[in-house]
């Protein structure tokens, strides 16, 4: 029944979302990227802007790198953000094509590339998220175990966490994920509840392979704009469905991009729908971004059929300024809505947040929160507000090393309590030679109001292409904690109030050979895992995978299509 309704309903999605408004364009701007060695960068992300500063046209580049924007006039400047290469802003020249090379290495960004999370063996959205350096996984996905060990999780940007602990890290199908965006904690007062330990988006649309089809899980993506993917797994607990579709065009003065998706799991049937507004004036750039999701765990014996629903509604609304001083503001509001076991319970998130970033060699950024929580259980609730502040300082030491530095506050979305406040602190040293090595050394100390928790740590993390083709990433952090919880002093004492030491270390290594045949191997928290691609032709390549999910070694051979 489950798969039925997904095909029907992505079938249904595929032909409404046929018919979009295509977008004025006056001029074509074309071009061409290439890396170092003459070879084609595909699949970059292109941005161009006029004298103010404002995007008129978007793209990316195809197989062969090039790449054609349609602008209403020439714009000013090209801004480029291509897989592992630094960003580029180049200007446009008056007339002709725009060619531009780009220093292609692994080094240049530790978070995975759409070519790595295509190429990895596991496939599940956990265990794509712990390649990015310090992110640590289990019940589900935050940075460093900050925040009282809870990160945000959405999909397509859509949030599917609840304040009791439940999160997206375990609802897609393996390999559904296309790309991953990743945010860092300090810029919490932007996003609220459980950003604190880091927001962690499962990009379902940008992605390498258009067909996946091996003994393990499959997928399909069909159109570029408007896209219907359609993606199942077969895993040790059970089936994962997905059916997924995203549109875009112009409205009027407006830039429109609207996702929708369905899904189901062997625990819990989810949905969610999400739209974004963008446009811009002389002299701000606007944006809006409204979502709704709904999740609802599937009834079982263990649960004597009680009921465990929940919906979360979001809207942002943005406001940036341009140039070197420009303010950013954002207006954000959450309403996470529970029934558990009977028990209807709510929490609100929302703030009016402030943010600029100031200087070019040494450059400061600063962000302030006026937060408002309430929290309701039945009809009884409560209120809170806070400010949340955060600041972060890079400072370039020479070419190649830089120190970094940053302060903030975030709120965890303990239930419960209005506003549950996390404070971080951290202190690190990078060196980049923007050539084939990257390597950042951070301490950090982070305390937590309600669960009482401090954390203190260090972590490390390495990006190193030290032969052509040729790359080894890895990162390590350890971590020592104290924790405030209730546990009797003997056994079958009484329950006190007492403070538990303990010790959580993790670590990862992964080595790539990227040549027409891709063979990945890695080393997470000492089990081998192990990936290879043999190119069959031009589109198609034979996959091979072995990797661990929990206790149970998954094996899984394949083919996958561009």
């Amino acid at each position: 029944m489950r798969s039925r309704h997904a095909l029907g309903l992505g079938l249904a999605l595929g032909l409404v979302l046929a018919v979009r408004v295509p977008a004025r364009a006056d001029e074509l701007l074309v071009g061409a990227l290439r890396d170092q060695d003459g070879r084609p960068v595909v699949g970059a992300r292109l941005a161009a802007r006029d004298l103010a500063g404002a995007v008129v046209g978007r793209d990316r580049s195809a197989a062969d790198g090039t790449f054609a924007l349609a602008v209403p006039a020439r714009p000013a400047t090209l801004e480029i953000q291509a897989d592992d290469a630094d960003p580029r802003l180049v200007a446009v020249p008056p007339a002709g094509p725009v060619i531009v090379l780009l220093n292609h290495h692994r080094a240049a960004d530790a978070v995975p590339s759409v070519a790595d999370v295509a190429a990895l063996p596991a496939g599940e959205l956990a265990a794509l998220a712990s390649v990015v350096p310090e992110r640590f996984t289990g019940y589900g996905i935050d940075d460093r175990g900050l925040g009282a060990g809870y990160g945000a999780v959405t999909i397509a940007g859509l949030p599917f966490y609840r304040r009791d602990g439940s999160d997206a890290s375990d609802l897609l199908p393996d390999h559904a994920t296309g790309a991953l965006t990743v945010t860092d904690p300090l810029a919490a007062p932007w996003y609220g509840d459980r950003a604190g330990g880091g927001v962690v988006d499962a990009d379902l649309f940008d992605r390498q392979d258009a067909v996946r089809a091996t003994d393990r899980d499959a997928a399909l993506a069909v159109g570029t704009d408007p896209t219907v993917l359609l993606a199942e797994s077969w895993d040790p607990d059970g089936e994962r469905q997905l059916v997924a579709a995203r549109a875009g065009g112009m409205l009027g003065p407006l830039r429109a991009s609207f996702v929708v998706l369905d899904g189901s799991t062997p625990e819990a049937d989810y949905a969610g729908v999400g739209l974004d507004l963008s446009a811009a004036t002389p002299a701000l750039d606007l944006g809006a971004h409204l979502a709704l999701t709904r999740d609802a765990a599937v009834p079982s014996s263990y649960t004597y059929g009680a009921p465990d629903v929940g919906s979360v509604g979001e809207i942002d609304l943005d406001a940036a300024g341009r140039g070197p001083a420009a303010l950013n503001v954002r207006l954000r509001w959450l309403d996470d809505q529970d029934l558990y076991y009977w028990a209807s319970e709510a929490h609100d998130d929302a703030a009016l947040v402030v943010g600029t970033t100031r200087g070019t060699a040494v450059k400061t950024t600063f962000a302030l929160a006026l937060a408002y929580g309430e929290d309701r259980v039945n009809q009884d609730g409560s209120t809170g507000l806070a400010l949340l502040p955060s600041l972060s300082v890079v400072a370039p030491l020479d070419a190649d090393w830089s120190l970094h530095a940053g302060l903030g506050d975030a709120t965890i979305g303990t239930p419960g309590t209005p506003i549950a406040r996390s404070s971080l602190g951290e202190a690190g040293l990078t060196y980049a030679d923007h050539q084939r090595l990257r390597a950042d050394l951070v301490a950090y100390a982070d305390g937590d109001s309600d669960p009482r928790e401090v954390v203190r740590g260090y972590a490390a993390s390495l990006g190193w292409e030290f032969a052509p083709l040729l790359s080894l990433r890895g990162w390590a952090a350890s971590n020592g904690e104290l924790a405030s919880e209730f546990a009797p002093t003997y056994y079958g004492g009484p329950l006190e109030n007492q403070t538990v030491a303990s010790d959580v270390r993790r670590q990862l290594l992964w080595l790539t050979w990227d040549a027409p045949v891709r063979i990945d191997l890695l080393l997470r928290n000492g089990a081998f895992e192990g990936g290879v691609r043999i190119p069959l032709s031009r589109r198609y390549a034979l996959a091979v995978g072995s990797s661990r999910r929990g206790a149970t070694r998954v094996l899984s051979v394949g083919l996958v299509g561009r």
